[in-house]
């Protein structure tokens, strides 16, 4: 039994092609603590498609405000000219805990300038940073939307440029974690993407535990499903706590 898990990976919002209609914030934080989950990292998913990720943000942040354990992330994108006010104002002032990117969303590669100066200001600020992958498997997006992820070693390439970066990647699929965290040892991948008759004890195989984080992508998944992926693999006991909570406490800035 897990003393206690941080999922990193929620979403909250409106999303065109899903129902979620029925998601308050309060049925979301009952649906994750009726599966033990104590801590949620929540982002906005109408901050992807969005054109000013401010006023999304902005609905999130007043729909959890009243959830101490909520931890809030703020999506930037690096190509808007504001982006510097946005992430002063989000991390100082409204208590976003966590800064996303979401390349594939808002158009831009994953190596541009810009992300580049972004990766340095949350180095100076001690920011670590999140970059969405992707959102919904690509054989099930809307055919007039379709998105492709950045490439994995694109991702690898970033965190090694910035080894005093943190880095959490959301989204990856099992096959692409092993290139992921490949020569850098400052990325980090969630689990909600990853799928196998023996997920966690295949991609433990390849990477070490202390590189993986407990994520259920809820309300995209079913969280039930996302938790027994973890309480049910057959590891030990130190390995299925780091990534349940040890390694999502270490991400986070001090």
């Amino acid at each position: 039994m897990i003393p206690r898990l941080i999922d990193t990976h929620v979403s909250f919002g409106f999303w065109p092609w899903m129902d979620f209609s029925a998601i308050t914030p309060g049925a979301l934080i009952r649906n994750l603590q009726a599966e033990g989950i104590q801590e949620a990292w929540i982002s906005s998913i109408e901050s992807l498609l969005f054109p000013d990720v401010d006023i999304p943000d902005a609905r999130l942040r007043e729909a959890f405000q009243n959830h101490p354990q909520v931890k809030l992330v703020k999506t930037i994108n690096p190509i808007l000219g504001n982006w510097r006010e946005s992430l002063q104002t989000a991390i100082e002032v409204n208590g976003f805990h966590l800064v996303r990117i979401a390349p594939s969303y808002h158009l831009y590669p994953l190596l541009d300038w810009r992300v580049i100066e972004l990766a340095e200001t949350l180095l100076r600020l001690n920011i670590p940073l999140i970059v969405q992958m992707r959102i919904e498997d690509e054989r099930n997006q809307y055919p007039l939307l379709q998105v492709t992820p950045p490439p994995p070693e694109h991702i690898a390439h970033l965190a090694a440029l910035f080894p005093h970066l943190r880095i959490l990647v959301l989204g990856a699929l099992a096959n692409h974690i092993p290139a992921i965290l490949s020569d850098n040892n400052n990325a980090l991948c969630d689990i909600s993407f990853a799928e196998s008759g023996t997920t966690v004890e295949s991609l433990l195989a390849t990477v070490p535990p202390n590189r993986l984080l407990f994520g259920s992508h809820s309300p995209f998944f079913y969280t039930q499903a996302s938790v027994r992926k973890l309480t049910g693999a057959a590891i030990c006991g130190s390995a299925q706590q780091d990534i349940a909570f040890r390694n999502a406490r270490a991400f986070l800035p001090v």
